[in-house]
């Protein structure tokens, strides 16, 4: 990570906080129902496990793999899932569907329409940990979230990553971009050329 130029976004002071607020506006949304917790493999793991301790206890929990981007930056495929949820613990039930970030919405409308569609999910709500509209091409909002980021930035940490790495950092930090949008990297003044 020393490599990239970065800035952060939310150390884990701000995580907590975010965290403690999004728990308190979604526990009377959630009382009385209920309730399947639907992380979507594997960005929004981090995030689930963090939420889930902040609830009340008796969601159910089962999970959604839907894959967009592959090693890249930006979306490579259409997206489809590979993984999918128990049906009987979607049926009928109130689901909180959990991401990292939703950014284009391609992944969140199909995890969305396969739940309610497919599955006959009674409702869906979509929270994310980061809502970044400017580059959405899906017709999809987030129910909740803990940062709505106005910026086009790619972001990595708190299950956010860049080709799988970097996930594990215990902040949100967004990269830096070069001249040609890719993560750009610290110059290494003085260093020695590699051998």
């Amino acid at each position: 990570m020393e490599r990239f130029r970065r800035t952060t976004l939310l150390d884990r002071a701000g995580l907590a906080r975010g965290l403690d607020e999004l728990a308190a506006r979604l526990r009377p949304r959630l009382a009385g129902r209920e309730v399947t917790i639907v992380p979507i493999l594997g960005g929004a793991l981090v995030f689930a496990a963090d939420l889930m301790r902040r609830l009340p206890p008796g969601p159910v929990l089962d999970f959604l793999r839907i894959q967009t981007y592959g090693d890249a930056m930006s979306p490579q495929r259409p997206a489809a899932a590979d993984w999918r949820p128990r049906p009987e613990n979607i049926a009928g039930r109130t689901v909180l569907l959990l991401d990292d970030i939703l950014d284009t919405g391609r992944t969140m409308a199909e995890a969305r329409r396969l739940l309610l569609e497919d599955f006959g999910a009674a409702e869906v709500l979509v929270v994310v940990v980061v809502d970044k509209p400017a580059r959405r091409a899906a017709a999809i909002e987030a129910d909740d979230c803990i940062l709505r980021l106005e910026e086009d930035l790619f972001l990595v940490g708190y299950g956010l990553d860049l080709g799988g790495r970097f996930r594990n950092l215990p902040e949100l930090l967004a990269l830096l971009p070069d001249e040609n949008g890719h993560a750009a990297e610290v110059a290494a003044a003085g260093a020695a050329p590699s051998r």
